[in-house]
């Protein structure tokens, strides 16, 4: 089995991560997209108010995976709407594990993550780990220490 990375991305930063993240681990990648792009400034009061976008078609069914890893920006201390309509829209994902990556501007807060991780985990899945990277970090490619430990849940672990 694999490892999918399901990864949303408004700027680059997030996806610059991720495909890094896919080369290390071996995994797959699939790219959520939005079926209309909004004004930033919405994307955020979306954010925030926790709604969900309709995104175009991506690899939502986990069957021939076992784990995880969702990527997205922080906006606001929250998930996009495109993240929360793709764990909306995920399958056979009961007993898998998971992971998260965020990226942000300098905010510490981890409700994104948190966010996350609470509505995974009362869908029947096992959460192995998170990683969050400041923006100003990923454009200097300065991943630091918590790189390879977040890699290393996944990588040594696979089947």
């Amino acid at each position: 089995m694999k490892t999918l990375i399901a990864c949303y991305s408004y700027s680059g930063h997030t996806l610059k991560v991720a495909k890094r993240l896919q080369k290390e681990i071996d995994a797959d990648l699939t790219v959520i997209e939005t079926e209309k792009d909004k004004w930033y400034l919405f994307k955020i009061l979306d954010s925030l108010r926790e709604k969900k976008a309709v995104i175009k078609p991506c690899q939502t069914d986990l069957m021939n995976y076992d784990k995880l890893i969702l990527c997205c920006p922080v906006w606001a201390g929250r998930t996009p709407a495109a993240i929360n309509q793709y764990m909306f829209e995920l399958k056979n994902i009961k007993d898998k594990e998971f992971g998260v990556f965020v990226t942000s501007g300098g905010s510490r807060s981890q409700k994104a993550t948190v966010q996350i991780r609470e509505y995974l985990d009362i869908q029947g899945m096992k959460f192995l780990g998170q990683m969050r990277l400041i923006t100003k970090d990923v454009e200097a490619e300065k991943y630091g220490e918590i790189f390879p430990l977040f890699v290393a849940k996944f990588k040594d672990q696979q089947s």
